[in-house]
C-alpha cells in the first residue's frame, strides 16, 4: 500500500494512495483529479498571495509576517505528529521535547494573528493553550493537571509571550511525568498584582523534581529572557517565577 502527505490549510496528512497508478478504477481516477484541481488552486492561491516586499503598510506587513509564521509551525507540528506516529510506542520519547517546544511556541503566534492585536496576547490565553497542549502530548488524564490562572483582561507582548511559552515547555513536562508515575496531580497558579506575575508549579507528591542541566539551563535562559526572578521549590515549596509584564512588543534581554 503507497502512501501520500496532502497538504490542506497547513496540516499535513498521511493518507493510503489507493489503487496503483497502472491500475486506477474510475472512481479513483476521478479522485485524483479532484486532488488534482486541489493543488492547482492552492498554487493559484500561492501565487495572488501578497507581496510581503511590495507591502508598505507596517501594519499589514506585521500581520503577514504573523500569519505565515503560524503556518509555517503549523506544517512542522504536524510532520513531527506524522513521524511520532510512525514510530514505535517505545521511540515516541525521542522526538517529544522538540515537540514540546514547537508546539508551545505556535501557540503565541496562533493567538497573535487570530486577535488581531499583532504584538501581544491575551495571558491567560497563552498559558492555558499552552499546558493544553502540553498535556496532550504527555497523555495525562485532565484531572491531573490542575491550572489556576487569574488574570483577567492581562496581556503580554509577543517576545515575552513565547519566552515564558518556552519555559512552561521545560519546567512542566518533567512534573506531568512525576504525576502519572505517582497517581498524583499538578497545579499551575498564575496571579497579577499591578503588572507582576507570579506564576508557581507544584506536585502533590510535595518533594521538588529534580530537572537535567539541559532544562535547568534551558529554564534559566528563558527566564532572563522575561527579566524574571526565579524561585526553586526546596525553597518556596513550589517553583515559582515573578516577572513585570511587558506590553511594549519590545525584545526582550538576551
Amino acid at each position: 500500500m503507497e502512501r501520500e502527505v496532502s497538504i490542506a490549510r497547513g496540516r499535513l496528512t498521511l493518507v493510503a494512495a489507493g489503487p496503483s497508478r497502472t491500475s486506477r478504477t474510475p472512481k479513483t481516477a476521478s479522485r485524483s483529479a479532484g486532488r488534482g484541481k486541489s493543488a492547482t488552486r492552492r498554487a493559484r492561491a500561492a501565487e495572488n498571495a501578497p507581496d510581503v516586499a511590495e507591502m508598505t503598510d507596517p501594519i499589514t506587513l506585521i500581520r503577514e509576517l504573523n500569519h505565515r509564521v503560524k503556518n509555517n509551525f503549523q506544517i512542522i507540528v504536524s510532520l513531527m505528529n506524522l513521524r511520532k506516529r510512525m514510530l514505535p510506542p517505545d521511540r515516541r520519547e525521542d522526538i517529544r521535547f522538540i515537540e514540546e517546544h514547537v508546539q508551545s511556541m505556535s501557540v503565541a503566534y496562533r493567538l497573535v494573528y487570530a486577535t488581531g492585536s499583532m504584538t501581544e496576547v491575551a495571558l491567560a490565553e497563552l498559558i492555558t493553550d499552552v499546558l493544553s497542549g502540553l498535556r496532550q502530548i504527555a497523555s495525562i488524564p485532565e484531572e491531573q493537571l490542575h491550572f489556576d490562572v487569574r488574570a483577567a483582561n492581562a496581556r503580554i507582548g509577543l517576545d515575552h509571550a513565547i519566552a515564558l511559552a518556552l519555559y512552561l515547555a521545560v519546567l512542566v513536562p518533567p512534573y506531568l511525568n512525576e504525576a502519572i508515575v505517582m497517581a498524583g496531580a499538578v497545579t499551575i497558579s498564575v496571579t497579577v498584582a499591578v503588572n507582576l506575575v507570579t506564576l508557581s508549579v507544584s506536585g502533590t507528591w510535595g518533594t521538588p523534581i529534580a530537572l537535567d542541566l539541559l532544562r535547568s539551563r534551558l529554564m534559566q535562559a528563558y527566564a532572563a529572557q522575561l527579566r524574571a526572578e526565579m524561585q526553586s521549590a526546596t525553597a518556596v515549596g513550589a517553583e515559582q517565577l515573578r516577572f513585570t509584564l511587558d506590553r511594549a512588543g519590545a525584545s526582550p534581554a538576551v
